[in-house]
């Protein structure tokens, strides 16, 4: 809505945080490929960077489309889907700001009521009522299930997600349909008071496509805006930025076991495995300082389909200090992904040797379950999916054997994070972290 309130515009720029950080992002994914039999890739992405500061429609870009009087009849001088960086694209949660060059899809004026401000729409009277709605082009889910659709978003409406308000809508018949149970309002908060006229707030929105998009050739993503020109708005509108599909990627092999133990003098490795399809062998690597490490041995996979397979490797070498192993694991195909680095060493406090072996939230409580082998100090981090830290927690203690550590997740919202927990010693992490990704539904 427009009126004699100005828009106050704040700019944080969080974009140089997850440059900052993608090895350590990518770090995790490794870490967690083969712990479960899952990983993840992007089967479709859009980013709406098209170098438009201002006024570029939406149907001009990359063959989006937007379908008018859905719901409703638009007035002569309704509000428009727009292509541009007068609503700059912000990782979340940072504040909405004006163009420093990173579009996205958002709903403005027309051109004669001020034209493209941003998320930010007309609604004076019935002229303005808008009734449109942004459609992708067609995505093919061919060959890829259980699917999360994720975006970043700003979003204010009415009560109740009934007037000047935004919604995500889902097709699986390339746009012939869009079923009313596939309709989802959006609504984030904003940068101050909700009151009309602050600025919104970026938010990651995340959900899981329904079983009718596993495998489908002909998927549509529908964002729909409503006012219906009763002359009372509540701006910020809609923006839209960084869409993704992300489809999970069945592993040859899943990881049960990982650990070591002195026996007779010698240090036994002793892994487990289970789901071994297509997988041709691991190499044992080894390590003084858990960044260099060195084969030391290649153990060939039993191909036991979905049974349970026992491994170990006996390392004679008399290690006078801490030591630390990886399995390297290779497919038959010769891709391969890396286990997590455990430690066997002198059982002196800090000496690591940590793994997480399962989380589970619990109201706003996560609560972490993890194997020590000696006692340790350690920090505790959680990262969302571009490697933004979220949380960190330090100080906490774990003892030989299960460890149970609860953290508050109060401030978390519902999407997927990676686990960090880092051994520490005299205040500074030590090599021999572990990474595990969970999802939060509250």
């Amino acid at each position: 809505m427009f009126g004699s309130f100005p828009k106050f515009r704040i700019f944080i720029q969080l974009k140089m945080f997850f440059k900052k950080h993608t090895q350590l992002f990518f770090t995790a994914i490794t870490l967690i490929c083969c712990v479960t039999s899952y990983s993840q890739v992007t089967t479709w992405s859009v980013n709406f960077n098209n170098g438009c500061a201002a006024n570029c429609l939406a149907t001009t870009y990359g063959g989006w489309t937007v379908v008018n009087n859905d719901g409703g009849i638009s007035g002569a001088a309704s509000n428009n889907w727009f292509v541009s960086c007068a609503e700059e694209g912000i990782t979340p949660p940072g504040c909405g700001s004006t163009c420093i060059n990173d579009q996205c899809l958002h709903l403005g004026a027309n051109a004669g009521a001020g034209g493209d401000m941003g998320a930010s729409f007309n609604e004076t009277g019935a002229t303005n009522a808008t009734y449109k709605m942004a459609v992708s082009p067609v995505i093919n889910l061919t060959g890829v299930t259980t699917n999360t659709l994720q975006f970043d978003y700003i979003a204010f409406g009415s009560a109740g997600c009934s007037d000047d308000r935004a919604q995500l809508r889902l097709s699986a018949d390339g746009g012939a349909t869009w079923p009313v149970g596939w309709q989802y309002c959006l609504t984030s908060v904003c940068c101050g008071a909700c009151n009309g006229y602050s600025q919104g707030q970026w938010t990651l929105y995340s959900i899981v496509l329904p079983a009718a998009f596993d495998n489908n050739p002909n998927v549509r993503v529908g964002f729909h805006w409503r006012n219906n020109g009763n002359g009372a708005g509540t701006d910020p509108s809609v923006a839209i930025d960084d869409a993704r599909i992300l489809s999970p990627v069945i592993l040859p092999l899943t990881l049960l076991e990982f650990k070591s133990g002195k026996e007779n003098g010698n240090t036994n490795v002793k892994w487990v495995t289970a789901s071994e399809k297509n997988f041709s062998h691991f190499e044992l690597q080894k390590s003084t300082d858990a960044k260099t490490f060195n084969s030391i041995g290649t153990i060939n996979g039993k191909g036991q389909g979905n049974g349970k397979s026992h491994y170990n490797f006996v390392d004679k070498e008399k290690n006078t200090e801490t030591v630390y192993y990886r399995l390297k694991m290779i497919d038959k195909d010769q891709t391969f992904s890396m286990s997590k680095i455990i430690s066997e060493g002198a059982g002196k406090e800090g000496a690591g040797g940590i793994s997480i072996t399962s989380q589970a939230v619990n109201n706003d409580q996560l609560n972490i379950y993890m194997n020590s082998g000696s006692v340790t100090q350690v920090i505790i981090e959680i990262y969302d999916t571009r490697g933004k830290q979220m949380l960190q927690v330090e100080d906490r203690k774990l003892y030989p054997g299960d460890n149970t550590v609860s953290v508050n997740i109060t401030n978390l919202a519902p999407a997927v994070y990676f686990l960090k927990v880092s051994p520490v010693a005299e205040g500074k992490a030590r090599p021999g972290f572990v990474v595990q990704k969970f999802a939060l539904t509250k």
